[in-house]
C-alpha cells in the first residue's frame, strides 16, 4: 500500500524544518570555524612578558597601552589583536561582531563545556538553540572559572528545558555561590553604567528614541515629573494621545525655563517652543531641493527629511532664541596639498563628506568618529619624505580598530578612480582580496534622484 502523497502545506513546513535544521548547523559551524581560528591567533607575549591581546576597549595606535578586557572568561585562552578583523572581512560583518562571535565561542568552550557538548548534539527538538547558547555564554564571562562552571551545570541541569531557563538570574546564583561579596560589587558597577543613549534604527528621522539607564529613585522621580506636566499640558488643551503627551513632557524637561513656566502654573507655558541651546545640525541640499515641493534634504546622523520637517525645526529653534549657523560648501573635487601631516579642518572636511564611513570592508562606523590615514604611509619631509603627501586622494577614514589593523595588521588598501565614484581595493594579511564602495555625504542631483 502506497502512501498518500503530502499535500503542498505539508511539504512547505517540512522544508520550513529543514531550514531551521540547516540554519542551526550553519551557525554551529561558524563558531566552530571561529574557535578553530581563534586558536590559531594566540596572543603574542614581547621580551618583557606583555600580553597584546584582542579584548573589549578602546584601542591606541601610539603611546601606552589602553586597558583591555579579554574576549572571555578566566581560563579561555587570549587571542592576537588581529584575529577578529580578517574574520569579519571573510563573513562580511562588523569587526565588533566578529569578536563577538570568537568571545562567545571561547566561552562557551572553555569555560561552559556542558552547555558547549549539548550545542552539539541539539536537535530540532531538544537541546539548546545556537542564539541561546550565545546568549548565555555573554551572562558569564565576568565570572571567575569556579563560578562559571557552576552556572554551566545549573543551566545544564535539565537539558530538554535550557530554552527555558533564566540564565542572568543562574549567573547571578553561581556569582554568589562563589563570591558573595560580589552582589554589593555589582550593585556598584550597575550604578556606573547609568547613562542617557540616543538611538536611531533607520526609520523616518522626525522622531529619536531615547534610552536611559537610571538610579531606580531618580527614574521614579522623573516619572513622577514627567506624569504631573502630562496632566499640566492637559489642561491647557492638549488633546494628544497619552503616550504622545508623555513623550512631550520629557522634551518640556529638555528646556528647563520651559519646565518652570509649565510647572508654575504661566498661562503662555504650553505655547513656549523650547529649546534655546545650539542646534547642531549638518544639513546638506541641492539649489533644486529648495523649490522642489516637497524637497528633500540630508541631515547627517538622521538620514533624509522633508524640507517642510527641517523648516519647522529651524523655525521653533530660532523663535526661541536659538541658533542657527550655516557653513560653507565644499568643493568634493578640490585637489589642494599640505605638507603637514594633519589635515586643515577643510581639506579633513571634505574628506569626510566624500566618504559617509570607515572605508574597511564591512565597517560602517561613521567617519566623523574615524581617523584619517594616508593610503600611503606620511614620511615627514625632514626625513626625505616628498611634498603634498596630504591630499584627499591619499586620505580616507578609518575606525580606530580597522587604522590600527592597516598600521599594524598587515592589512593594505590602494584608492581606485576619482572622486565619490573611487573605490577602495583592500588585500588581507592571508592574501584575499575585497572592494569596498563608499558611501557619500554628497546629496544626489535631482537628475540622480530622478533616474
Amino acid at each position: 500500500m502506497t502512501a498518500a502523497p503530502r499535500s503542498q502545506k505539508a511539504r512547505l513546513i517540512d522544508a520550513a524544518w529543514e531550514a531551521r535544521a540547516d540554519e542551526h548547523e550553519a551557525q554551529l559551524r561558524q563558531l566552530r570555524l571561529a574557535l578553530q581560528w581563534a586558536l590559531l591567533h594566540p596572543a603574542p607575549v614581547d621580551a618583557d612578558g606583555v600580553v597584546d591581546h584582542a579584548g573589549w576597549g578602546e584601542l591606541r595606535l601610539v603611546g601606552d597601552p589602553a586597558p583591555i578586557t579579554p574576549l572571555a572568561g578566566e581560563g579561555a585562552p587570549l587571542v592576537a589583536p588581529e584575529a577578529p578583523v580578517e574574520l569579519a572581512a571573510a563573513l562580511g560583518v562588523p569587526a565588533l561582531h566578529a569578536q563577538q562571535l570568537i568571545a562567545d565561542a571561547l566561552e562557551l568552550a572553555f569555560r561552559l563545556p556542558r552547555l558547549w557538548t549539548l550545542l552539539g548534539k541539539a536537535t530540532l527538538l531538544t537541546g539548546p538553540r545556537v542564539w541561546q547558547a550565545r546568549l548565555i555564554s555573554r551572562e558569564t564571562h565576568d565570572l571567575s572559572l569556579d563560578a562559571a562552571l557552576h552556572a554551566d551545570r545549573l543551566i545544564c541541569a535539565v537539558p530538554d528545558r535550557i530554552g527555558l531557563v533564566d540564565a542572568r538570574r543562574l549567573a547571578h546564583e553561581a556569582r554568589l555561590h562563589a563570591d558573595p561579596d560580589r552582589a554589593v560589587a555589582e550593585e556598584d558597577d550597575a550604578l556606573a553604567k547609568r547613562g542617557v543613549w540616543l538611538h536611531r534604527d533607520g526609520a523616518a528621522p522626525a522622531t529619536t528614541e531615547v534610552v536611559m539607564t537610571l538610579d531606580t529613585p531618580d527614574a521614579q522621580l522623573l516619572d513622577q515629573s514627567v506624569t504631573r506636566i502630562v496632566a499640566d499640558l492637559e489642561q491647557l488643551g492638549d488633546t494628544d494621545p497619552l503616550d504622545v503627551r508623555r513623550a512631550r513632557a520629557v522634551g518640556v524637561l529638555a528646556d528647563p525655563q520651559h519646565a518652570l513656566d509649565l510647572m508654575s502654573g504661566r498661562p503662555d507655558a504650553a505655547l513656549s517652543p523650547g529649546g534655546t541651546g545650539s542646534l547642531d545640525l549638518v544639513v546638506h541640499l541641492t539649489p533644486a531641493d529648495l523649490t522642489d515641493q516637497p524637497g528633500v534634504a540630508s541631515v547627517e546622523g538622521l538620514g533624509a527629511v522633508s524640507t517642510g520637517l527641517l523648516a519647522d525645526w529651524l523655525a521653533r529653534h530660532r523663535l526661541a532664541g536659538g541658533r542657527v549657523s550655516v557653513r560653507a560648501v565644499v568643493d568634493l573635487a578640490d585637489t589642494r596639498t599640505v605638507d603637514a601631516h594633519d589635515p586643515p579642518p577643510l581639506l579633513r572636511e571634505q574628506v569626510l563628506l566624500r566618504d559617509a564611513h570607515c572605508v574597511f570592508p564591512g565597517c560602517r562606523t561613521d567617519s566623523r568618529r574615524c581617523d584619517l590615514d594616508h593610503i600611503q604611509p606620511y614620511l615627514d619631509p625632514a626625513h626625505g619624505g616628498p611634498p603634498a603627501q596630504t591630499t584627499a586622494p591619499n586620505l580616507a577614514p578609518l575606525c580606530r580598530r580597522h587604522h590600527h589593523a592597516k598600521t599594524h595588521g598587515g592589512w593594505t588598501y590602494e584608492r581606485r578612480g576619482d572622486g565619490s565614484r573611487a573605490t577602495y581595493e583592500w588585500t588581507s594579511p592571508t592574501g584575499h582580496h575585497s572592494t569596498v564602495v563608499p558611501v557619500t555625504r554628497a546629496p544626489l542631483t535631482a537628475n540622480a534622484r530622478r533616474a
